[in-house]
């Protein structure tokens, strides 16, 4: 029997209300939008909602790129910095892209450097969970780059996170670490490896205890030069293996941070050791020439020929590679104290636990020079 005009009108009212009340996502096994998101705060101070799981990431960062291979979620990467692989700084593969070749396939979304220039089509086109963006450029204040950051989340329509290791306080090692750690402890809580996160900067820590328990305790600061890779005039004013090591930078208290200095600074300063940058062959500053230079006639390293390399910061802080480079500078000022410490057995160590892949410290001595005086 047909149902009467009113009583289907109010079957129809029924239905509509039924159905607004229910949210579009109570499908069998979805979960309400609220449970789907969860807000961070980024190292810019910045509160981003982002996915839950998030399980498509593009960055131009290398910090972030970095820590993202550190804490084994390197399959989650959909867009990553275009200087990685085939840097202008290397004429050879970085060890990121010895460890993991499978990304040269990726596309490169652009940046590297802090600051660097973004492709925000190639960005789109990865179709990201989240964007990792820099949380410290030498020429940005924090609040600038937060704007800049909101702006370019606004672009892209995804949430954008600003991380960085290595940024603006370089008052000490231990404050740069908090800051390390701090990058560290929010890119595992993005990808949910925040137990690989603690393992890593316990493993640092742990590393860095062991070699200073081997210091000896009444030795005088040996006093060091630290040269940038452009040239050996233009000097590193920070790099935390060397306070670590206890060891006096000849350019301390100098205005201002890394930048050019004389010969005549250099002789007055007469470094017992100098160590030249070298994060690759194509950066190398000439050992000879610095053995040479008849302006530094007199400069203690250099009559005694204590002239070395160090790996030294390469778009951003490497963990690992900090680790090793503190092994290798204490071997070269405290021999005694490090003796029957393998710096290749010791190396290769470190870099399989951050990278997962062996034969990675031969590489990298090679490319930098880190064995012996060449």
């Amino acid at each position: 029997m047909p149902y009467p005009a009113s009583r289907l009108l109010a079957a129809l009212v029924a239905a509509v209300v039924l159905l607004a009340a229910c949210p579009a996502d109570s499908e069998e096994g979805a979960a309400p939008a609220a449970e789907r998101t969860r807000t961070v705060e980024d190292m810019l101070g910045r509160s981003v909602e982002v996915p839950r799981e998030i399980e498509r990431i593009a960055t131009v960062n290398v910090d972030a790129f970095r820590m993202l291979l550190h804490l084994g979620a390197a399959e989650r990467l959909v867009g990553i910095p275009s200087n990685m692989f085939g840097s202008r700084f290397a004429e050879e593969k970085t060890i990121e892209a010895r460890a993991f070749e499978a990304l040269a396939q990726t596309p490169r979304v652009g940046g590297g450097q802090p600051g660097a220039e973004i492709n925000l089509e190639r960005v789109l086109a990865t179709d990201p969970d989240v964007f990792l963006y820099w949380a410290f450029t030498r020429r940005d204040e924090p609040g600038a780059l937060a704007d800049r950051a909101e702006r370019l989340e606004r672009q892209l329509g995804v949430p954008v996170v600003a991380v960085s290791t290595l940024g603006g306080d370089r008052s000490s090692a231990e404050a740069a670490l908090e800051e390390i750690e701090t990058a560290y402890r929010l890119v595992g809580e993005l990808t949910g490896r925040q137990e690989r996160a603690a393992a890593l900067l316990e493993y640092y820590r742990d590393g860095v205890a062991q070699v200073q328990s081997r210091l000896p305790e009444a030795a005088s600061a040996p006093r060091i030069y630290l040269a940038h890779r452009r040239n050996l005039y233009n000097h590193v004013a920070f790099y935390p293996p060397a306070e670590q090591l206890g060891a006096e930078l000849v350019t301390a208290g100098r205005p201002g941070g890394d930048g050019e200095v004389s010969a005549e600074e250099l002789v007055k300063w007469d470094p017992a050791y100098i160590f030249l940058h070298t994060p690759s062959k194509a950066s190398r500053v000439s050992r000879e020439a610095v053995l040479d230079d008849a302006r530094l006639a007199g400069v203690e390293a250099v009559e005694q020929g204590r002239v070395y390399r160090f790996k030294g910061t390469y778009m951003g802080w490497d963990l690992a590679t900090g680790l090793v480079d503190l092994v290798h500078m204490a071997k070269i000022l405290y021999p005694q104290a490090m003796a029957g410490v393998d710096r290749a057995e010791r190396g290769e160590a470190i870099l399989r636990f951050f990278y997962g892949e062996p034969g990675l410290y031969e590489h990298l001595a090679e490319q930098s020079g880190l064995e012996g005086r060449r």
